[in-house]
Protein backbone atom coordinates (compact mmCIF):
# COMPACT_ATOMS: atom_id res chain seq x y z
CA UNK A 1 0.00 0.00 0.00
CA UNK A 2 2.78 2.38 0.00
CA UNK A 3 2.07 3.17 -3.68
CA UNK A 4 -1.54 3.90 -2.86
CA UNK A 5 -0.50 6.10 0.04
CA UNK A 6 1.99 7.82 -2.19
CA UNK A 7 -0.70 8.45 -4.83
CA UNK A 8 -3.03 9.73 -2.13
CA UNK A 9 -0.29 11.97 -0.78
CA UNK A 10 0.32 13.37 -4.28
CA UNK A 11 -3.43 13.91 -4.81
CA UNK A 12 -3.77 15.60 -1.41
CA UNK A 13 -0.71 17.74 -2.14
CA UNK A 14 -2.10 18.72 -5.54
CA UNK A 15 -5.46 19.51 -3.96
CA UNK A 16 -3.75 21.69 -1.36
CA UNK A 17 -1.81 23.49 -4.14
CA UNK A 18 -5.04 24.06 -6.08
CA UNK A 19 -6.76 25.30 -2.91
CA UNK A 20 -3.81 27.58 -2.13
CA UNK A 21 -3.81 28.89 -5.71
CA UNK A 22 -7.60 29.49 -5.60
CA UNK A 23 -7.25 31.19 -2.23
CA UNK A 24 -4.52 33.47 -3.62
CA UNK A 25 -6.69 34.39 -6.63
CA UNK A 26 -9.71 35.06 -4.40
CA UNK A 27 -7.52 37.17 -2.09
CA UNK A 28 -6.23 39.16 -5.09
CA UNK A 29 -9.76 39.75 -6.36
CA UNK A 30 -10.84 40.76 -2.85
CA UNK A 31 -7.94 43.27 -2.74
CA UNK A 32 -8.97 44.74 -6.12
CA UNK A 33 -12.59 44.98 -5.00
CA UNK A 34 -11.48 46.54 -1.72
CA UNK A 35 -9.39 49.15 -3.57
CA UNK A 36 -12.31 49.94 -5.88
CA UNK A 37 -14.60 50.26 -2.88
CA UNK A 38 -12.09 52.62 -1.23
CA UNK A 39 -11.95 54.82 -4.35
CA UNK A 40 -15.74 54.87 -4.52
CA UNK A 41 -15.93 55.81 -0.84
CA UNK A 42 -13.46 58.67 -1.43
CA UNK A 43 -15.55 59.96 -4.36
CA UNK A 44 -18.72 59.73 -2.27
CA UNK A 45 -17.04 61.59 0.61
CA UNK A 46 -15.87 64.33 -1.77
CA UNK A 47 -19.37 64.61 -3.24
CA UNK A 48 -20.86 64.87 0.24
CA UNK A 49 -18.36 67.64 1.12
CA UNK A 50 -19.26 69.53 -2.06
CA UNK A 51 -22.98 69.10 -1.40
CA UNK A 52 -22.44 70.37 2.13
CA UNK A 53 -20.62 73.42 0.76
CA UNK A 54 -23.42 74.09 -1.71
CA UNK A 55 -26.01 73.76 1.04
CA UNK A 56 -24.06 76.25 3.18
CA UNK A 57 -23.88 78.71 0.27
CA UNK A 58 -27.61 78.37 -0.38
CA UNK A 59 -28.28 79.02 3.30
CA UNK A 60 -26.05 82.13 3.22
CA UNK A 61 -27.87 83.32 0.09
CA UNK A 62 -31.23 82.83 1.81
CA UNK A 63 -30.03 84.85 4.81
CA UNK A 64 -28.75 87.60 2.49
CA UNK A 65 -32.08 87.67 0.63
CA UNK A 66 -33.94 87.96 3.93
CA UNK A 67 -31.85 91.00 4.82
CA UNK A 68 -32.40 92.54 1.36
CA UNK A 69 -36.17 91.95 1.21
CA UNK A 70 -37.30 94.71 3.66
CA UNK A 71 -35.39 97.55 1.89
CA UNK A 72 -36.66 96.35 -1.49
CA UNK A 73 -40.21 96.17 -0.16
CA UNK A 74 -39.84 99.67 1.31
CA UNK A 75 -38.52 101.01 -2.02
CA UNK A 76 -41.44 99.43 -3.86
CA UNK A 77 -43.89 101.00 -1.40
CA UNK A 78 -42.21 104.39 -1.85
CA UNK A 79 -42.35 104.00 -5.63
CA UNK A 80 -46.07 103.23 -5.37
CA UNK A 81 -46.63 106.32 -3.21
CA UNK A 82 -44.72 108.50 -5.69
CA UNK A 83 -46.76 107.07 -8.56
CA UNK A 84 -49.99 107.91 -6.72
CA UNK A 85 -48.77 111.47 -6.10
CA UNK A 86 -47.79 111.88 -9.76
CA UNK A 87 -51.22 110.66 -10.83
CA UNK A 88 -52.93 113.09 -8.43
CA UNK A 89 -50.80 116.03 -9.65
CA UNK A 90 -51.47 115.08 -13.28
CA UNK A 91 -55.21 114.99 -12.64
CA UNK A 92 -55.06 118.36 -10.88
CA UNK A 93 -53.09 119.87 -13.76
CA UNK A 94 -55.57 118.51 -16.30
CA UNK A 95 -58.46 119.88 -14.24
CA UNK A 96 -56.79 123.30 -14.12
CA UNK A 97 -55.88 123.35 -17.84
CA UNK A 98 -59.03 121.77 -19.25
CA UNK A 99 -61.45 124.55 -18.30
CA UNK A 100 -59.39 127.42 -19.82
CA UNK A 101 -58.79 125.37 -22.97
CA UNK A 102 -62.51 124.70 -23.34
CA UNK A 103 -63.23 128.39 -22.81
CA UNK A 104 -60.58 129.35 -25.38
CA UNK A 105 -62.03 126.88 -27.89
CA UNK A 106 -65.53 128.27 -27.30
CA UNK A 107 -64.26 131.84 -27.83
CA UNK A 108 -62.43 130.79 -31.00
CA UNK A 109 -65.55 129.04 -32.26
CA UNK A 110 -67.56 132.19 -31.54
CA UNK A 111 -65.00 134.40 -33.30
CA UNK A 112 -64.97 132.04 -36.27
CA UNK A 113 -68.77 132.03 -36.43
CA UNK A 114 -68.93 135.81 -36.05
CA UNK A 115 -66.25 136.32 -38.69
CA UNK A 116 -68.06 134.01 -41.07
CA UNK A 117 -71.32 135.89 -40.46
CA UNK A 118 -69.62 139.26 -40.94
CA UNK A 119 -67.90 138.22 -44.16
CA UNK A 120 -71.11 136.59 -45.36
CA UNK A 121 -73.04 139.81 -44.74
CA UNK A 122 -70.32 141.87 -46.42
CA UNK A 123 -70.29 139.49 -49.38
CA UNK A 124 -74.07 139.63 -49.69
CA UNK A 125 -74.00 143.38 -49.52
CA UNK A 126 -71.26 143.61 -52.14
CA UNK A 127 -73.02 141.08 -54.37
CA UNK A 128 -76.31 142.92 -53.95
CA UNK A 129 -74.74 146.21 -55.21
CA UNK A 130 -73.32 144.52 -58.30
CA UNK A 131 -76.69 143.06 -59.26
CA UNK A 132 -78.33 146.50 -59.02
CA UNK A 133 -75.94 147.83 -61.61
CA UNK A 134 -73.53 149.29 -59.17
CA UNK A 135 -74.75 152.86 -59.64
CA UNK A 136 -76.74 155.47 -57.72
CA UNK A 137 -80.49 155.31 -58.04
CA UNK A 138 -81.78 158.28 -56.75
Amino acid sequence: MPVLIQVCAVVVTLAMVVIAFATMRATRRLEVASQEFSRTAEVVCESVRKADGVAREVQELAVALKSIAPPVRHAADQFGAVAERVAAVSNAMLDEVESPIRTTLAVLTGVKTGTRSLFGALARRAYGQHTNGGGDHG
